[in-house]
């Protein structure tokens, strides 16, 4: 069996079972800003087991980031630090909600909620790793040097729609079991761009202001994931060869081993596409 076969019924066994054991809900929340001082690098790596996760950029000038946090403190116990370099220039700031393991397991919802904001005007090294719940990500105006983001059970949102002003290294992005939707990754300006999706469909739309060439790979999982390009962005196709039925490609014309848009030799802007295997298919269409 597969690990995504396997997430699949691990999850509908727990759903499906009945404990009697509960642990009462005890809501409760915190909220907290950073102030901004020298810092000109920010790092963070954010984990959230269960509940809703948002991320969103701040004109604040005065504040690094600040968050609001609405937790089940009877199951779950938030780890939240900061510390800035010896100089002050560079900053770190990581946060885990994490389970205490107590006995009994409830049926009630989830209710954690997490909403961060992190300063716009400071090139972010940024790391999201999602569990059970819904995230999103608004990416609009922020600098970002480098994105990861995993989800594990849960629908996913992404969107960017005003341009990174600096250049991002490399994006990476891995889902798990549910839906995944991203909007404007064009705008993010990286080098590298990173896929695997999971039990679930994906749309990947990377509309936006492109401003140099790039590399993406692209790991179909179980439902399939369509791409949307812009027009003016050249684009070359390779895939497995196993995986050549699965490939919907509009507007492309192949040549030995690769797939070619029709504007690939005259466009200021190239993509190399790497597409891997996967029961689902993936569909690249045009803006």
């Amino acid at each position: 069996m597969n690990k995504h076969a396997w997430m699949v019924c691990t999850l509908l066994f727990l759903t499906g079972c009945g404990f009697e054991d509960r642990v009462p809900i005890e809501m409760t929340s915190i909220s907290r800003t950073q102030p901004f001082g020298k810092e000109k690098a920010l790092a963070s790596a954010i984990r959230f087991d269960i509940g809703s996760i948002e991320i969103t950029g701040s004109e604040k000038s005065d504040i690094l980031y600040s968050f609001d946090l609405e937790y089940d403190k009877a199951s779950y116990k938030p780890d939240i630090k900061y510390s800035p370099s010896p100089d002050g220039a560079e900053g770190s700031f990581s946060f885990n909600l994490h389970s205490m393991h107590k006995g009994g397991i409830r049926r009630e919802q989830h209710n954690n909620r997490l909403r961060i904001a992190f300063k716009d005007s400071v090139p972010l090294n940024l790391s999201v790793r999602s569990g059970v719940g819904d995230a999103r990500l608004s990416l609009s105006g922020m600098q970002l040097a480098n994105l990861e983001f995993e989800s594990g059970v849960g629908g996913a949102k992404m969107a960017a729609y005003e341009p990174n002003s600096i250049e991002c290294d490399s994006v990476k992005l891995k889902t798990g079991v549910g839906g995944f939707e991203a909007t404007g990754l064009g705008n993010l300006n990286f080098r590298e761009f990173e896929f695997e999706g999971g039990v679930g469909g994906a749309n990947l739309d990377f509309t936006g202001e492109w401003k140099r060439n790039a590399d993406i790979r692209i790991k179909v999982g179980v439902g399939g994931v369509n791409v949307v390009i812009p027009r003016d962005v050249g684009v070359r196709v390779e895939a497995e060869r196993n995986f050549l039925s699965g490939l919907h490609l509009e507007g492309f014309t192949r040549r030995d081993d690769y797939h070619y848009s029709e504007n690939y030799d005259s466009a200021p802007v190239r993509v190399s596409v790497r597409v891997e295997t996967g029961i689902g298919g993936l569909r690249i269409t045009w803006s």
